[in-house]
């Protein structure tokens, strides 16, 4: 390894499942941390099999883009996440591997993390990794409470022979995703009393906002305290959010209007700077955190 190398940290991951007296069937999935961070770039793979999955925090791209003996081919899924929770979801295909994401970087701007799903040309040929796509696409329409950027659903054309390669792929997508903490599948039904206006208080910062239960999103009302002194540190929409309303300016400012935002984290950050949980950020009139109004069940 070069002195310039990302170092990475690893370990193993077993999942085991049994029925009745029937033999335990174990998975091993090894992850790879680069630089030891565990919110940072992710290498995963399964023991026995040939796809590798590639965790990219949008900050973290160009890093990324520099990693060694990369797959070039497969599909990826572009992430609007909030610990886990899918606020929106893109579904595309590669064939330049993780330098794919660059031209999403200056087109799309919802998205905060990429998961990558790539293998070697000779494993998935065209033909494949067009119904993959497609599979994928058609998945993300149907399932979860969160919004897709894929307005239609290719539809290529593809050998009845092959049809059972692209069911046996998906499938250990969806796995990896599920294991990774990104479930395709979860809906979000949370509730929330009508109407009440949460608030922060960390460092003396008074943020007014509304949370709209429906979509998970999050309004920080005009009028509300930015810290424009406290640096954000991870949510790229915030950031450029804040250069467009406040241009340089420095202190503690009044928003002039009302900006929504995919979550109530990164309402939070908005508004107070550095990394923050929305859920127990926003506080109602009472003291209690956003995420008692959830639904856990």
């Amino acid at each position: 390894m070069s002195p310039s190398a990302p170092f990475a940290w690893q370990y193993n991951v077993v999942c085991c499942s049994a029925k009745g007296s029937e033999m335990i069937n174990l998975t091993t999935m090894t992850i790879q941390f680069i630089d030891c961070e565990p919110d940072g770039i992710r290498i995963c793979r399964i023991e026995g099999e040939s796809l590798v999955t590639v965790v990219v925090p949008r900050e973290l791209l160009s890093q990324a883009s520099q990693l060694p003996q990369m797959p070039r081919r497969g599909i990826y899924y572009l992430l609007d996440e909030d610990h886990g929770i899918l606020s929106r979801v893109y579904a595309g295909q590669t064939i330049q591997g993780i330098s794919r994401l660059e031209s999403h970087k200056s087109r799309k701007d919802f998205w905060n993390k990429a998961v990558m799903f790539l293998d070697e040309d000779w494993n998935i040929d065209r033909d494949v990794l067009d119904a993959l796509e497609a599979k994928a696409i058609g998945y993300v329409q149907e399932h979860g409470s969160y919004e897709t950027d894929n307005k239609q659903v290719p539809s290529p054309r593809l050998s009845p022979y092959k049809e059972q390669r692209v069911e046996d792929l998906h499938a250990k997508i969806l796995f990896r995703m599920r294991a990774l903490g990104y479930d395709l599948d979860r809906a979000d039904d949370a509730t929330i009393v009508p109407g009440p206006i949460f608030h922060t208080k960390r460092n003396g910062v008074l943020g007014r906002g509304l949370w709209d239960s429906k979509d998970g999103r999050f309004t920080v009302l005009a009028g509300s305290e930015v810290d424009l002194d406290k640096k954000i540190i991870k949510n790229r929409t915030a950031q450029d959010l804040r250069a467009q309303m406040f241009d340089g300016e420095t202190g503690r400012r009044l928003l002039p209007k009302d900006a929504t935002f995919s979550s109530p984290s990164a309402a939070a950050v908005f508004v107070l700077g550095g990394s923050a949980n929305g859920w127990i950020e926003w506080l109602d009139e009472y003291g209690r955190p956003l995420d008692t109004y959830r639904n856990h069940e």
